[in-house]
């Protein structure tokens, strides 16, 4: 009895020994025999292989490999048929190879699209599982990404370096770190002995004027930790107006 395995669909030894015995039959039927018996079939297989590879093998075995192919319904199943057996019959039906015996069947390109389907059929059939997966991979990730990189915080009156925190970060209170902002950028109370301006003139404090009239200052160029506004630079105005008059309005 021929032994029964699982294949790739390539190789193809239940079609190889069917067409042997096609084959077989033609040539019967050519010579007068209109009605060749499977046994003659088979021993003109036997006989074959034993005259042309030497390697002897009964009728039988060679009618008990016919018969298992034809019983297989998966196209993924094969048989197994001796090596000796398999260069026998690819010598009588006229191939040099096995390759050339797949390439000629479309064999190959049957084995892509089977390939094709078998994943397809995966995907589909483990498609939840896949995203849920691929998902939680990704959080995996995009987490290790927030968790290793370095944060701050506004204080209310600096940039303040700390760890990751999901809620300030989903509430937006958490921005990557930046050196210039941690070390330079400051809200500050200035009075009449702050230097506002450097040696040449330029500004060394900006401010924020909200909507209710209210001055915030800064020791740096930016934007407002809060609300985001690009920050004024200070002006003499503005230093007499809300430094040394303290006036709540304009």
């Amino acid at each position: 009895m021929a032994n029964f395995r699982r294949a790739k669909i390539n190789t193809m030894h239940k079609l190889l020994i069917v067409k042997a015995f096609e084959k077989s039959k033609k040539i019967r039927q050519e010579q007068g025999d209109n009605n060749p018996s499977l046994i003659n079939q088979a021993k003109d297989l036997s006989d074959y292989v034993d005259r042309e590879i030497g390697f002897p093998l009964g009728e039988k075995s060679f009618r008990n490999y016919k018969n298992e192919a034809e019983r297989i319904l998966e196209p993924e199943e094969d048989i197994s048929i001796r090596h000796e057996v398999v260069l026998g019959l690819l010598s009588y039906l006229g191939y040099s190879s096995y390759q050339e015996f797949e390439k000629e069947n479309g064999l190959i390109e049957k084995e892509k699209q089977f390939k094709k389907h078998k994943i397809h059929s995966f995907v589909k059939k483990h498609a939840t599982t896949l995203v849920v997966s691929g998902l939680l991979i990704i959080g995996f990730f995009v987490y290790q990404t927030l968790t290793q990189q370095c944060w701050m915080f506004w204080d209310g009156n600096q940039y303040i370096e700390t760890s990751f925190d999901a809620k300030k970060y989903q509430s937006g209170l958490l921005k990557l770190c930046d050196g210039n902002l941690i070390n330079n950028f400051k809200r500050i109370e200035p009075d009449s002995d702050t230097e506002f301006f450097d040696d040449l003139g330029k500004a060394k404090v900006w401010y924020f004027k909200n909507k209710k009239g209210e001055v915030e200052f800064f020791t740096a160029l930016g934007k407002h930790p809060i609300t985001g506004k690009t920050l004024n630079e200070i002006t003499e105005y503005m230093i007499d107006k809300y430094v040394k008059n303290k006036t709540p309005t304009l």
